[in-house]
């Protein structure tokens, strides 16, 4: 049986789907701050190179809410993969809140054009480090290159959306959040012995007003420790940026 060309345009436009719903939905590929044009650019340049070596059977499709279905499933897809990302990112803002809390600088933020959001300072600094680091380590290639080969787990217009997949983006929540509040814990541990340093001397001497030195105390010694522990953390960086990449890999397998 030969397949029409109409097999063939259908085949192109759920790879299209896939793709947008990759790159328009993924902050780190597409934010707000590139234009429309390069993302849309973009795009095509990966539609087209993904169906000139596909290896598979275009096939038809036998009414146009059946298609109309295939192209929501696709986009979803790629719209996970773009979820997943954003929620290893929003490690670094979650736990920017809390050092910025424990340092006395919750009323300081950063406008994020991103998310039109307001950011603590702490992990706006950290979020762009990270966004350094990723480019750095190839990370961009290594989601283009698993959005790419994701035909081979998960073939054009085979998507299943079940009960597990919910349950698995859940697991990755709470999965960011514990990372979150692993990324804070140094500096939350530290500012609680200040806390109960300042506690203990305000006892032994009444005299000293806290409120004078509580303040500065707090952010000298929080700022100190950022910069000692600058090493660590960027080692955990490294380590959120892998856990992204394996995670992305393997939510596909719920597809």
């Amino acid at each position: 049986m030969l397949i029409s060309d109409t097999a063939h345009l259908t085949l192109l436009t759920l790879i299209m789907m896939r793709m947008s719903g990759f790159i328009l939905l993924n902050p780190i590929l597409g934010r707000k701050n590139i234009p429309v044009i390069v993302k849309a650019g973009f795009i095509m340049v990966l539609t087209f190179t993904i169906y000139a070596f596909f290896e598979g059977e275009a096939f038809d499709i036998e009414s146009p809410v059946e298609y109309a279905f295939l192209l929501l499933k696709e986009f979803a897809a790629g719209y996970t993969v773009g979820y997943i990302v954003d929620l290893f990112l929003m490690i670094i803002s979650f736990g920017g809140h809390i050092i910025d809390f424990q340092l006395g600088l919750s009323m300081a933020k950063v406008y994020d054009p991103q998310t039109n959001a307001q950011m603590p300072i702490t992990g706006s600094l950290f979020q762009a480090y990270l966004m350094l680091l990723f480019f750095a380590v190839d990370g961009h290639l290594a989601l283009i290159k698993i959005l790419i080969t994701s035909a081979d787990i998960v073939p054009y217009g085979g998507i299943v959306i079940t009960q597990g997949l919910a349950q698995r983006v859940i697991d990755i929540f709470l999965q960011c959040l514990e990372m979150g509040m692993s990324f804070s814990l140094p500096i939350l541990a530290a500012e609680f012995l200040v806390e109960m340093g300042i506690g203990i001397l305000n006892k032994v001497v009444p005299q000293i007003s806290i409120f004078v030195i509580n303040i500065q105390l707090k952010i000298i010694v929080g700022f100190g420790l950022l910069i000692i522990l600058f090493s660590p953390l960027s080692d955990y960086l490294d380590k959120i940026i892998t856990t992204m990449i394996k995670t992305v890999q393997g939510i596909l397998t719920f597809l």
